[in-house]
């Protein structure tokens, strides 16, 4: 039988449940230092926390951080969507409509096409090239024009010269 982390909490006694948190996230994070990875660079980008990802908010900023999350360890892992779904609580129909509402944002929303390629400029080249190819972008060189430094990304319509 497998054991969500709602059900195990629920055997801990109230006064050690928020020990039991921490050890449970740090050896969550040690187990799947991929998912962590991603969902840390998700978050800093989307300027969302860890907590609201695997949330059940709705907010606009939080679903797109949410969908990218899920996009992201689809296409650059073996993962199937069961097992991502998994990850964020959610059914694996969630993690097959959150990678056709990123193609599709990306295809005809010019502002999140900017955010998508922002964050995928972060990523290490493997990965970009990945999430590329999954958004059928035939440009190699399209991230280029995408400058990064320490604080902030700048597409290439906001950059002053």
């Amino acid at each position: 039988m497998r054991y969500t982390f709602k059900d195990l909490v629920d055997l801990v006694h109230v006064n050690k449940r928020n020990e039991f948190t921490k050890i449970y996230e740090y050896l969550h994070k040690i187990d799947n230092p991929q998912e962590n990875e991603i969902l840390e660079k998700v978050g800093k980008h989307f300027e969302v926390t860890p907590k609201e990802i695997k949330g059940r908010n709705r907010y606009a900023d939080v679903v797109l951080a949410r969908q990218m999350f899920m996009a992201t360890i689809k296409v650059c892992s073996t993962k199937t969507l069961a097992e991502v779904a998994r990850i964020v609580d959610r059914d694996h129909a969630t993690v097959c409509h959150a990678m056709k509402t990123i193609r599709m944002d990306y295809d005809y929303n010019p502002a999140r096409r900017n955010k998508i390629r922002h964050f995928i400029a972060d990523l290490d080249p493997t990965r970009q090239e990945l999430l590329l190819d999954f958004l059928n972008e035939r440009n190699p060189d399209i991230l280029a024009a995408y400058s990064i430094d320490a604080d902030r990304v700048t597409a290439p319509s906001e950059f002053k010269a």
